[in-house]
């Protein structure tokens, strides 16, 4: 769909990450190079994503919706982002089935009680995670 694709970090300063910045680009390069990617950037920024797409000349942002309820912020968001760069679209892609109900939130939750179920988390961030918490996963 796209000949290049950037996926941007960016810094959530109403969360506090399990994980810094530069950690998820490295785990994301890793996941990026062993499938095979080679049209895929990943870049971190901190700012507004229109001034991030204005400097590097993406004229498309590519937003994942995992469920309906998400539909009335991302459109805000759109919206806002369109008015600060005028030639700025966002392209909405439902998530994957088995993904809907993967958020940073339900992991955490789960990492609390040590049953992260198989397959919610790439291995290689599951191996991560385990370093940190212990064993975690369950069958």
């Amino acid at each position: 769909m796209f000949t290049e694709l950037r996926v941007i970090i960016a810094r959530n300063f109403q969360k506090q990450p399990l994980f810094t910045v530069e950690e998820r680009a490295d785990m994301l390069r890793v996941l990026v190079a062993e499938a095979g990617l080679t049209n895929v950037v990943i870049d971190s920024w901190e700012g507004l994503i229109s001034e991030y797409a204005k400097k590097h000349h993406c004229g498309i942002l590519l937003r994942s919706i995992r469920n309906m309820s998400e539909v009335p912020y991302e459109q805000m968001m759109a919206t806002f982002n369109k008015r600060l760069e005028k030639n700025l679209e966002t392209l909405f892609m439902f998530a994957s089935p088995e993904f809907v109900d993967v958020s940073s939130s339900a992991v955490r939750e789960l990492l609390v009680w040590k049953k992260l179920p198989r397959g919610i988390v790439p291995n290689l961030v599951q191996k991560e995670l385990e370093k940190r918490f212990g064993p975690l996963l369950q069958d």
